[in-house]
């Protein structure tokens, strides 16, 4: 049987825990230390991930700030780039994306 089975919730919740680490990875790069109150501050309210750790929010954090209800399309921001960005695509089996720029550079990231 399936894990999956056992626990319907399951898909949902690791696809949120992705939504909120694709969300927080500004800071988790910039302050590893406090990426956890700053991610789970600033995810969606009707987030899985939200609502499961909302006790988790320190005390001491008294006024929260207006988030979105639900995630929104975006997943995540590339950035690396010192000019524009002229050309993207995928590898055929979808898990790299390429990005070509005016600044003579080749990035390529993990989808």
């Amino acid at each position: 049987m399936a894990l999956t089975s056992n626990y319907p919730n399951l898909s949902a919740f690791i696809l949120d825990i992705k939504r909120f680490a694709l969300y927080g990875r500004p800071a988790i790069e910039q302050a590893p230390l406090q990426v956890y109150c700053s991610a789970l501050v600033f995810a969606s309210t009707m987030g899985i991930v939200k609502k499961h750790f909302k006790d988790r929010v320190p005390r001491w954090i008294q006024r929260l700030p207006v988030v979105e209800k639900n995630w929104n399309a975006l997943l995540q921001t590339l950035e690396s780039h010192a000019d524009s960005v002229k050309a993207i695509a995928f590898s055929p089996d979808g898990r790299v994306l390429a990005s070509a720029s005016n600044d003579r550079t080749v990035k390529l990231c993990d989808a």
